[in-house]
This record gives C-alpha cells, sequence and structure tokens, in this order.
C-alpha cells in the first residue's frame, strides 16, 4: 500500500492475545529464555577466564593453542554440525535442553574478543596487585575483570542476540514440542498459518520485543567495546 502506513487505524490486539494462548507462545518464550540466559551466564564465565589466561599469563604453548583457536574461528559451524550432532546422539541429549545448550556453550570468538580488551589494560596493575599479594584469579576478579565494564556488556549483548535468534542447532537436536524455542514456532507458523499474515507479524514482533529492548539498552556499551577491541591484536 502507498504511502506506506506505519501504524494502523485500529489495531488488532487480539492477535497478540491468540499467539501467546493459542499458540503456545507464553511456554516458548520461558524455554528461549532459559537457554539464552544459561549460555550468556555461561560464556561471560569461561570465555572471560580463558582470555584473561591468554592476555595474561605465561605458559608453555599458549601462542600455538591461541593461533589454533583463531584458526576453528574460519570453520562454518555448518562443517561441523554433523559431528555434534552424532555426538550429541551418542550421549543421550537428544530432545532435552542439554542437547540444545551444551553443544553451543563453548565461544571461540568471546575469548578472542575478551582477550583484545584484556589486552588494553597496562600490566602494571597486575604487578601492583601482585605487590599487595593477590593471586592471579584475585587479580583477574577484583582488579581486571571491573575495568573490563564496557567489553562484557558488548559481548553479554551480542551473545542473547545470536542464542535468542538461533534456529539450526535446535531444529536438529530436538522434535518435541514442549522444548521448541521461538525461532522453531516461527518457522512452524509461516508453514501451518501462512494464510494468518497478521497473527505471524503479532508473533515477530513478540519474538523481536525482548532482544531489541537488550540492544537500546546496551547499545552504547557494545559500540564503545568493538572500539576498544581494536586497538590491540
Amino acid at each position: 500500500k502507498v504511502p506506506i502506513v506505519w501504524l494502523p487505524k485500529n489495531p488488532q490486539w487480539k492477535n497478540y492475545v491468540d499467539v501467546l494462548q493459542k499458540y503456545r507462545f507464553a511456554s516458548y518464550y520461558k524455554n528461549t529464555a532459559f537457554v539464552t540466559v544459561t549460555t550468556v551466564i555461561f560464556q561471560l564465565m569461561t570465555c572471560s577466564m580463558g582470555a584473561y589466561a591468554f592476555a595474561r599469563l605465561d605458559f608453555r604453548g599458549k601462542n600455538a593453542m591461541f593461533l589454533v583457536c583463531r584458526a576453528v574461528l574460519m570453520v562454518p559451524r555448518q562443517m561441523i554440525i554433523i559431528p555434534r550432532l552424532i555426538m550429541t546422539m551418542r550421549l543421550g541429549w537428544l530432545n532435552s535442553f542439554a542437547g540444545i545448550i551444551i553443544p553451543n556453550l563453548p565461544s571461540i570468538y568471546g575469548v578472542f574478543f575478551l582477550r583484545q580488551n584484556f589486552m588494553t589494560l597496562p600490566r602494571e596493575l597486575d604487578e601492583a596487585a601482585m605487590i599487595d599479594g593477590r593471586s592471579f584469579f584475585g587479580i583477574y576478579w577484583r582488579i581486571l575483570l571491573p575495568l573490563l565494564k564496557n567489553g562484557l556488556i558488548q559481548f553479554g549483548v551480542r551473545t542473547p542476540l545470536w542464542s535468542w535468534n538461533e534456529i539450526l542447532w535446535p531444529v536438529f537436536v530436538t522434535s518435541k514440542q514442549s522444548l521448541y524455542v521461538l525461532s522453531i514456532a516461527l518457522a512452524n507458523m509461516q508453514g501451518q498459518y501462512a494464510q494468518k499474515i497478521p497473527t505471524q507479524m503479532a508473533a515477530g514482533v513478540l519474538a523481536m520485543a525482548p532482544m531489541l529492548l537488550v540492544f537500546l539498552i546496551g547499545q552504547k556499551q557494545m559500540l564503545e567495546g568493538i572500539a576498544l577491541s581494536s586497538i590491540k591484536a
């Protein structure tokens, strides 16, 4: 329709009620939130510790290990999805939250990105903390991590955006409707309810709204974190 009408004269709020009640979107919201929050918390913890080790500690084979990690970043996820699926089947994780969440927990990108942020911090901080008797973990947890706020927020915004929209892996590992996430539910609506365009649009808005809010809240820190990560390689 020309000209484009951005806001309808008579909004049909019933579509949103139908999506939440008739199409069980409340249950899909719960599943997606659980998967996303678990992934974000685990990755923030493990990636920041791995990044600290690569940026600050000296150990045998560190550069070779980091080179291998960087090389893995160049491998498309589609190339390893079949081996991951076979491992998931052998572990008995099909049709379970473990199968959806655990294979996606490791993040080499997160280690690489946060390592760059750690390297922007002066090493004098570590030396001063060691003189005060801090352990390596104490330096990481009490000294350096609070200074990495922008980088952590940037990674903490990017990870839920990716996890919330992930569809390829959940489609492979689950066929139970009770375990569906929003991305699968939206894809199914396009096939089963192709003629109900208003309902699909309402579902799309509901699925997009939480991540749009997350981005709007963290966009400033997200941009600052990207800038800092490019200062040192």
